[in-house]
């Protein structure tokens, strides 16, 4: 029986219902959709003609190759015009990345999109000013003033560093260039801080600065060359889970044996092409590992290294195809610079060190046998047949970002696949998976702060965490677009360090009212909120958000936000860098606004302000920001980006998402195939042209050549590997105290912090609690079973949990879901950040568990104890 009823029967779009490109507002893959919207009460029929999807509804439709059409897809919604309207958002057929097919997380954008009679009528619907310690609704013109004033009253006092923020900096989930490009105007031109970070990080920096200083942007490759290569690697990247269509719809057939006549036309003449080989790196067996074993269990290979160990396993893979001269000579004389090629070759393959004590020292930290890393790179490196190389393409992602050492572990990686010469041609490539999609454009030419890279690059940049966490210097804080309460590392102690801060700023407010109410009007209050803060500890905070979130609840302004297709917007996806316009398609709830448009309104009652007292110079900073239209908004980042009328060789000098001279008007014409970014604009014909793969002639340096990296040296020793946040765990008695390594993973079913799935009744009933897997020895030890409650607590914080038992984890080994709203696993995170990037360690601490007394009757009789990592028995 369900737990839910379920529909018969949806509308059908009629003929003359309107249609509307959009793309999927969650992962990396941004599948594309379609959505039909038509007036409630009217349907079309059952015949091809009488209806919009030109599908004969009076026949039955064939399994798996029919249009998929589920009641998730369906939702009832307002137009702009406040009238209610009948959606339908189904996966595109003639989108190449999905080509009609979609993910759990796709299939329900209807589903999320706000409605009235639906969980999602939680949305924040006005501007919201806590008064009195409670929040109170209030007009954006107030709300704008107030945040305007106080915003410039902390900057003129204190400078423009009091002033922090933690913002997205990417597309997709209800972003994409325009906001981004709002974003960066106001924070780099208009307030000019440097106290800048990003939505999942402590900082304002690039999670792979190792492979971007080496010359190559981390989306190089495109999706066909998962169709096309002979080994695909994947490297911390649970792709089924997290990248589920470019994985099942690309992936697997090259696996499966099926892309074999694709291979043969891009191919050079009597090359091989057969069925690919897949390497998977990572500790946990995945589902990304069982069903790819379940296809081609003999061409599939699962190395599972301990934690934080990944750079120095990248380093051995590299050494053995050195080893056995599989290493790409031509290539890496004709396209790397060979000056640092030694200092990698000394360095990071340390050929100083004898070969088999170098293997040795590798196994005893890394916990991989020897053969299985000669393995992994016999079927990376070792040339084919006829001595043609081998196409290798390798991703990673969140396994190795947000590991151990992030700067060293990206270089590493990014350095195999040149010692390989896997870049720049069909098959190949090396670059990030990806989590959300992205659309960055900010006005770093125009910045008033300077903005830092990694230690080689001036930096790094400053710890925004620890920054409103403990320095008085903080005095405003914005966060859009994220929950850091949940998301951030060691979030308990933010959480409640950040908590201290708002709530002194908002008891003296109070506290100060006294009998006679707290200031009335947006000018009186800013000048007692502005009194607060010189003679408290307080911050300020102001969230922008679609919900009333964890975070929200501390702030002093919270600002409704529009959300995916409430709003025109643009951005790329990950594996091909594809950029595509997603169509408004229904109103936003009662008057949310795009971030573009709050952020550009504060911008301009800043400039007003300023030119009210004379000061020109600073009100010139706000100007440029009322503007009218996303598009205009869109236009106005690309006027950042560098001249692009260059030849197709010197693509690899343009900004990876440069889409200088891309109009609307073109995106709606192009429609689902788009146009994949770096934009060219040809010098012979002026016509626009997308990149396919990039750095098929030079790299992205001032010579066009591949710098390398000479990695920091390392001993096995575990108590001199990791830094002092874990060997504290280590020492005195905690070893016993605190025996299983913990690390933190992604849901395929409930997305991020579960902003829009908390909504959504049946994802809340699949995954209603934060959950861990635990190995069954481990289990088995502790007398714990799937269904239990316990307690995973360390020295940084502590969480209740849900367990499933599973093969997932590694005897010894604990695995966590990232953030869930119920309790977020982020509080047993350190506070570690590497030292040249800024960049957390999320995967990785020191734990122990506590079985609770009893369980909940409710979730044993309606959750799922099934292994959730494989399902292919």
């Amino acid at each position: 029986m369900a737990l839910f009823p379920r529909k018969d029967h949806i509308p059908i779009p009629p003929k003359d219902a309107q249609k509307f490109i959009t793309v999927c507002q969650y992962c990396n893959v941004g599948c594309g959709y379609y959505v039909y919207r038509w007036p409630v009460g009217k349907e079309g029929g059952l015949k091809p003609e009488e209806n919009a999807l030109g599908i004969d509804f009076s026949k039955q439709g064939v399994a798996l190759q029919s249009q998929a059409i589920t009641e998730t897809m369906y939702n009832v919604v307002k137009g702009e015009d406040g009238k209610l309207y009948n959606i339908l958002i189904v996966p595109a057929k003639d989108s190449p990345i999905n080509r009609g097919n979609y993910s759990i997380r796709g299939g329900t954008n209807a589903q999320a999109s706000y409605s009235p009679t639906k969980p999602t009528r939680d949305r924040l619907h006005y501007p919201l000013v806590r008064v009195g310690d409670e929040f109170m609704p209030v007009s954006w013109d107030e709300a704008i003033d107030l945040i305007a004033r106080v915003v410039k009253g902390v900057k003129d006092k204190w400078g423009p560093d009091s002033i922090a923020m933690k913002i997205y900096d990417h597309g997709g989930s209800g972003a994409g260039f325009e906001e981004n490009w709002a974003v960066g105007k106001f924070f780099f031109v208009a307030v000019g801080t440097r106290m800048l970070s990003i939505h999942n990080r402590p900082a304002y920096n690039s999670e792979v600065w190792g492979q971007r200083e080496r010359g190559v942007h981390e989306l190089n490759y495109t999706y066909e060359d998962a169709r096309l290569a002979d080994t695909i690697v994947l490297w911390g990247a649970n792709s089924f889970e997290t990248a589920s269509v470019f994985y099942t719809e690309h992936m697997l057939p090259n696996l499966q044996g099926a892309t074999i006549e694709e291979k043969k036309k891009e191919y050079m003449k009597g090359e091989p092409a057969e069925p690919a080989r897949m390497i998977i790196i990572d500790p946990r067996r995945t589902a990304s590992v069982t069903v790819a074993q379940s296809v081609a269990h003999d061409r599939v290979l699962h190395l599972r290294p301990n934690l934080g160990t990944d750079y120095v396993l990248a380093n051995a893979i590299a050494r053995a195809v050195w080893e056995k001269g599989w290493w790409d000579k031509e290539f890496v004389e004709k396209r790397t610079d060979l000056k640092t090629f030694e200092d990698y070759k000394k360095k990071s393959l340390m050929l100083d060190v004898p070969y088999d004590e170098f293997m040795h020292r590798v196994e005893r930290l890394t916990g991989v046998k020897r053969a299985d890393i000669e393995k992994a790179a016999e079927w990376i490196a070792k040339p084919k047949a006829g001595g043609f190389r081998r196409r290798t393409l390798i991703i990673y992602e969140k396994g190795v970002i947000w590991g151990y050492k992030n700067y060293d572990t990206i270089a590493a990686i990014a350095q195999l696949a040149a010692l390989t010469g896997n870049y720049g041609k069909p098959g190949t490539g090396c670059g990030r998976q990806g989590g959300h999609q992205e659309g960055y454009v900010r006005p770093h030419s125009k910045s008033r702060a300077k903005l830092v890279g990694s230690i080689y690059a001036g930096g790094p940049p400053p710890n925004i965490d620890e920054y409103v966490k403990n320095d008085p210097r903080a005095k405003v804080y914005f966060v859009a677009g994220t929950n850091p309460y949940l998301s951030t590392p060691n979030s308990q102690a933010y959480k409640k360090r950040v908590h201290e801060r708002t709530f002194t700023l908002t008891r003296y407010l109070s506290e100060q009212a006294k009998l006679a109410g707290e200031p009335a009007g947006s000018e009186e209050r800013a000048k007692r909120i502005l009194e607060g803060l010189e003679k408290t500890n307080g911050l300020f905070m102001v969230v922008i958000d679609m919900y009333e979130t964890e975070t929200a609840r501390d702030a002093h302004v919270i600002l409704p936000a529009a959300g995916w297709g409430e709003k025109p917007t643009t951005s790329i996806n990950c594996n091909s860098r594809l950029l595509r316009i997603y169509e408004q398609f229904m109103a936003p709830p009662g008057d949310a606004k795009p971030d573009w448009w709050i952020f550009g309104r504060i911008a301009t009652r800043m400039k007003e302000l300023y030119e009210a007292e004379g000061n020109y110079e600073e009100a010139k900073y706000c100007s440029g920001m009322d503007w009218k239209s996303a598009e205009e908004v869109f236009l106005d980042g690309a006027s950042d980006f560098p001249d692009n009328r260059v030849s197709e060789a010197d693509e690899a000098i343009l900004p990876a998402e440069c889409y200088k001279g891309v109009t609307y008007e073109y995106l709606r014409k192009v429609g689902q195939k788009g146009i994949q970014v770096p934009v060219r604009i040809d010098p012979k014909t002026g016509e626009l042209v997308g990149t396919k793969r990039r750095y098929v002639y030079k790299f992205g340096t001032p010579d066009g050549k591949f710098k390398w990296y000479g990695t920091d040296p390392w001993d096995p020793d575990p108590m001199k590997f990791y830094p002092p946040q874990i060997t504290k765990y280590f020492q005195d008695g905690n070893d016993k105290k605190f025996p299983f390594w913990f690390t933190n993973v992604r849901s395929q079913i409930i997305w991020q912090t579960g902003y829009n799935d908390r909504h959504l009744p049946e994802k809340v009933y699949t995954i209603p609690l934060p959950y861990i897997e635990m190995n069954p020895e481990d289990a088995r030890r502790l007398g714990i079973k799937s269904g239990d409650l316990v307690e995973v607590y360390n020295l940084e914080g502590n969480a209740i949990a849900l367990v499933y038992v599973n093969d997932a984890p590694p005897p010894g080994t604990i695995y966590g879901i990232m953030y869930h709203w119920k309790g977020s696993l982020n509080h047993l995170t350190t506070d570690y950040t590497d030292p040249k990037t800024t960049i957390p360690w999320y995967k990785a601490s020191r734990v122990a568990v506590r079985k609770l007394k009893g369980n909940l009757e409710d979730v044993l009789k309606n959750t799922s104890l099934l292994p959730i990592n494989d399902f292919t028995t």
